[in-house]
């Protein structure tokens, strides 16, 4: 009878269990995101902002030092961000996704960004990220982690 009782105390437990997910399709996405932003924190403090957006099948996160001074993603529509512990997460218009990647638009917050149109920056500082290539949501490999700024040349 123990046994029985422990067990379902543990499944309503696990049940009650808070999904922090709330602005991806799958919880896959949302991991790899957040533990793209750990890792780069741990390397470079001073990326405060990270960019995620999807190009075809591509998933990218990109980490920068100021806020809209990417070139190109200055110059794209911003979907709305999200606060991670000191970070801005910045949800950018994906380009001829093949998956969508937001699950509720209107859970992000949209008075969270800054709409100021800067030139766009090439810093070194500023060209770091990783670049995951998407099987499915809920499967995703890396395919380049580090310095992206090859990609983002004029």
């Amino acid at each position: 009878m123990k046994k029985i009782t422990l067990i379902i105390l543990f499944l309503f437990l696990y049940s009650c269990k808070e999904n922090s997910n709330q602005f991806f399709v799958s919880d896959e996405i949302y991991t790899i995101i957040l533990g793209s932003i750990q890792k780069e924190n741990k390397e470079n403090k001073n990326l405060n902002f990270f960019y995620v957006f999807t190009k075809h099948d591509t998933l990218v996160v990109l980490a920068t030092s100021r806020e809209n001074e990417v070139f190109p993603i200055d110059r794209i529509s911003k979907l709305g961000a999200f606060k991670y512990k000191d970070n801005k997460v910045i949800i950018a218009e994906s380009y001829n996704p093949k998956y969508n990647i937001v699950k509720k638009k209107n859970a992000l917050d949209n008075d969270f960004i800054k709409d100021k149109k800067n030139r766009g920056s090439f810093d070194e500082d500023v060209q770091y990220g990783y670049i995951y290539k998407m099987i499915t949501p809920n499967n995703i490999n890396l395919i380049k982690k580090g310095e992206l700024k090859e990609f983002f040349i004029k």
